[in-house]
């Protein structure tokens, strides 16, 4: 039988396994799903948007919003609990920084490359304690640990110098993203590009690195011909889930895999069912010459 909740948020285990959070109508609790393996079906309302709640930055907690409040496109969540989080990613654009961020801000973060395709490195930081989770998040096909920093502010720093490098990125969209993953990937040559991105930042920048190796993370049940993957049209995509990729959920179906972004859809009703449906898609245009 379907079951109607409330998207609140997609993410992974520490076994790189992917988690789907809902909540149910009037229960206030938090369920989380882990798809992969399972035929499912998910399908988005996107008539109305509701809060998704707030996270505590002190204990790792999340809570529903109180007042399940109704949300536009401007905004991820309501005042309420955008106040209750105080979170910003971006906290060095910001003329004030919550007490939130400021407390997390002080704890150890460390600074990372990501590779995404040939010639695609990304930059960033994250706090140390949420592990590596947050590049499985943002689907680094394979990634570095740059070095870790006592505070955010220090990490931040370096991350910027390193932002300033021609060919190092510091933000890559969703849409690129997706559209990389359409395309073959080479971790041997990724993690390549990575060692040598780190040695021109320690040979530019004068950053001495950790010592750490490149990891590659096992995001799917088995390889698949990414030169065949189709993104799903509409709100619906169905089928056995191999895994996530960042926020795109893969799914095969007939032999043949498809993806959806799952980010659009935090804060819309969700039907989930183990009824399989055709997959609609656009078919990808094949060039004569």
């Amino acid at each position: 039988m379907p079951n109607d909740y409330l998207f609140i948020h997609y993410g992974f285990n520490d076994a790189v396994e992917p988690q789907l959070t809902v909540l149910k109508d009037g229960d206030g609790v938090f369920n989380i799903i882990e798809p992969r393996g399972q035929i499912v079906t998910l399908s988005f309302d996107t008539s109305k948007r509701l809060c998704p709640g707030w996270h505590d930055l002190a204990s790792s907690e999340s809570f529903p919003c109180p007042t399940v409040a109704e949300l536009d496109d401007t905004y991820s969540q309501c005042l309420h609990c955008q106040r209750k989080t105080g979170f910003n990613p971006a906290f060095y654009n910001s003329a004030t920084v919550s007490p939130q961020q400021q407390a997390r801000n002080a704890l150890p973060h460390f600074l990372y490359l990501a590779h995404f395709a040939p010639g695609v490195v990304k930059v960033g930081i994250s706090w140390s304690g949420r592990g590596h989770r947050r590049l499985h998040e943002q689907g680094a096909r394979s990634y570095v640990i740059v070095k870790e920093y006592p505070n955010a502010n220090v990490a931040r720093h370096y991350e910027a110098k390193i932002a300033a490098l021609p060919g190092i990125a510091e933000t890559l969209t969703a849409k690129v993203k997706h559209g990389l993953l359409e395309q073959s990937y080479d971790a041997s040559a990724g993690r390549a590009e990575l060692i040598a991105a780190r040695q021109r930042i320690q040979t530019e920048l004068g950053i001495t690195p950790d010592a750490n190796e490149p990891v590659t993370p096992a995001y799917l049940i088995h390889d698949i011909n990414h030169g065949e993957l189709a993104r799903v049209t509409g709100d619906c995509i169905s089928g056995k889930v191999l895994g996530m990729i960042g926020n795109a959920i893969i799914v095969e179906q007939n032999n043949a895999p498809f993806y959806l972004g799952l980010a659009p859809f935090i804060g819309y009703k969700i039907t989930m069912s183990d009824n399989e449906k055709t997959n609609l898609f656009q078919p990808k245009q094949i060039g004569l010459f």
